[in-house]
């Protein structure tokens, strides 16, 4: 049985399994195995790792471990309890998701091809032209501040095939809503979203049986994919334009809290702020990807699983704060309702608790129903959210649904 347990309770024995790592290349120096003495132990208190997951079938049991289904019931109620907010503070949108769609759509395939032509550029050696970028990143802000709901959405309609410019997207689009969130001010933040659209440029310059292995990099094969954080900041550096801030972006988004990241091992205060934010949006983009070694976690899990890692992987603050910018059930997330209907949510409203759903499946008949679209907020409304579903589990390809 998998349970989760205190660091200060974990004792010589035990089997610590990674179920939130499990085919991530994202904390591989992180290892599943027995605890084999209590040096190690001090090690993961002193690195701040405050909570673990030990296998009961492999090693020892403890009385002080939670049983997993009932620590993501607390998780769950601790994301609710996080994402509460004053009204007058989420400004989701002012303009209807219809309307701001058509736009964003547009700007989201410009930014597919102008990463698609900066990466052609940084592999013969050419300088990257910071100007069309700053033009993205301006238009990104604009569009998450009419209506955050329509980038979000596109975000969450992915091709397997084209993972690297997606993600690059992605995460420029989850930093521009962070940061509306945390009201930065716009030209800091304008830089942030530049970093962000060539965070992973360097990935170009990583040798495609390493990029695209489809099972777990060996030592040295992870020791060449850590050096696409670095060849991504020589890149960005090329151009004297591209400022300090989207430098810190592309070279700083895999260093960790604790000192464990890369490149450069930075911990705490020595990694930037927009380089911390980086972190806590890009890893929620990736591990919400089907890639070819893992399939992609739902975005509540992702959340949850997020929540394990504040404090030694990712800074607490910045989590805490993108958990209140995207809601309790981020768009894209596959819901079951209190009359058995499931659906995927496809904006979110003021109230983090009732987003706006596009029913597509009753559980009861297991079937496909008449598509409805199903506002939680509305007064009319008597339906409520009671389960987040795995749209895996039903064999239903969410994408298909979310326009």
């Amino acid at each position: 049985m998998l349970k989760k347990i205190s660091t200060q309770n974990l004792k010589p024995g035990m089997y610590v399994k990674n179920i939130s790592q499990k085919g991530l290349s994202l904390h591989e120096h992180e290892r599943e195995g027995r605890v084999p003495d209590q040096k190690t132990i001090n090690a993961l208190i002193k690195r701040g790792v405050k909570e673990l997951y030990i296998d009961t079938e492999l090693g020892l049991d403890s009385k002080d471990a939670t049983p997993i289904e009932e620590s993501e019931k607390q998780l769950d109620s601790k994301i609710k309890q996080i994402a509460k907010s004053p009204e007058q503070e989420r400004n989701i949108k002012s303009m209807p998701l219809d309307k701001e769609l058509e736009k964003a759509s547009k700007l989201h395939h410009e930014a597919l091809d102008l990463i698609n032509n900066a990466m052609g550029a940084a592999k013969s050696g050419q300088a990257v032209d910071i100007s069309p970028f700053e033009d993205m990143a301006d238009n990104f802000m604009d569009s998450v501040v009419r209506n955050q709901n329509a980038l979000a959405c596109l975000s969450r309609i992915r091709e397997k095939d084209n993972y690297l410019m997606e993600h690059s997207v992605n995460v420029a689009v989850l930093m521009s809503i962070l940061g509306k969130h945390l009201k930065l001010e716009r030209v800091y933040l304008h830089q942030c979203v530049t970093g962000a659209l060539l965070h992973d440029i360097g990935k170009i310059l990583i040798p495609d049986t390493v990029l695209h292995k489809p099972g777990k990099l060996t030592d040295e094969e992870f020791a060449t994919m850590k050096q696409h954080a670095t060849f991504s900041e020589d890149i960005l550096k090329r151009n004297a334009k591209f400022s300090k801030v989207s430098i810190n972006v592309a070279g700083q988004h895999h260093e960790r809290m604790d000192g464990q990241g890369y490149p450069r091992g930075l911990s705490g205060e020595q990694i930037s702020q927009e380089a911390r934010m980086a972190s806590v949006v890009d890893i929620y983009d990736a591990i919400t990807a089907d890639r070819v070694y893992h399939k992609g976690m739902t975005p509540s899990n992702a959340l949850k699983r997020m929540l394990d890692w504040c404090g030694h992987h990712l800074d607490t603050r910045y989590v805490h704060s993108f958990i209140k910018a995207i809601g309790v059930y981020p768009v894209g997330s596959f819901v079951k309702l209190s009359n058995n209907m499931a659906g995927v949510v496809i904006e979110e409203n003021r109230d983090n608790l009732k987003p706006l759903i596009k029913l597509i499946y009753n559980l009861k008949t297991e079937h496909y129903c008449t598509v409805k679209i199903c506002n939680l907020s509305s007064e009319s409304n008597q339906e409520r959210i009671t389960q987040v579903l795995d749209p895996n589990d039903y064999d239903i390809n969410l994408k298909d649904f979310m326009l």
